[in-house]
């Protein structure tokens, strides 16, 4: 889960928001509102329906015909990852995974390509890694998701790529359900189809 808590001006209110989809297992559209202090009673949803005069948190739960299915798995989810790995030691694998499988990558395409493909960040999450793609590929959105889609039906492999100022990058994700061996067949098959794809944009 991630969230930052945020204090408001007037001192005692804090909130926490987060998406549940991702980490914590839940389905996706999932997400969490946690407020407390005196003014926590100032949140209404933004369409009232059946339990509008109810106090905060209660006014939200009864939003006409929502379909409440994600939020009653998500507890079920929580509990899942507590009972086979506990959090702690998930969260520990989640995070060493993802410096091994950035470390891998990007050791990779920078051999191949001769140019430094590390992407440091300001915030780090455990879970979450970039690295840098060599030019011509991913330069703009669109190429982006051609990239992305050209993995997938090529080589089988999911792949989360995205643009920024020009420059593609490759975002790694890691879970428990996730192994070593996912990243390594990826340096193997997925990082030469990156390389040729960028060179042949170049010379194209």
């Amino acid at each position: 889960m991630a969230g930052i808590p945020r204090i408001h001006p007037w001192g005692a209110l804090q909130f926490w928001v987060g998406n549940l989809h991702k980490f914590a297992c839940a389905p996706r559209g999932t997400a969490a509102l946690v407020a407390s202090g005196p003014h926590a009673q100032s949140l209404h949803p933004l369409v009232d329906s059946w339990a509008a005069p109810e106090p905060f948190p209660a006014r939200f739960d009864q939003q006409g015909t929502i379909d409440a299915t994600s939020y009653l798995a998500a507890p079920v989810a929580f509990a899942t990852v507590e009972e086979h790995y506990g959090w702690d030691a998930a969260r520990r694998y989640i995070a060493e995974l993802g410096d091994y499988a950035q470390a891998i990558v990007t050791e990779a395409l920078s051999e191949l390509t001769g140019t430094d493909a590390s992407a440091p960040v300001g915030s780090p999450v455990g879970g979450l890694r970039l690295v840098r793609l060599p030019r011509g590929v991913a330069a703009d959105q669109e190429a982006a998701h051609g990239l992305r889609h050209d993995i997938a039906v090529r080589l089988g492999i999911e792949t989360a790529v995205t643009s920024w100022r020009g420059h593609g990058f490759l975002r790694l994700s890691t879970h428990v359900y996730n192994t070593a061996e996912d990243f390594e067949d990826f340096v193997e098959r997925g990082v030469p189809f990156i390389v040729e794809r960028s060179r042949a944009a170049r010379t194209g």
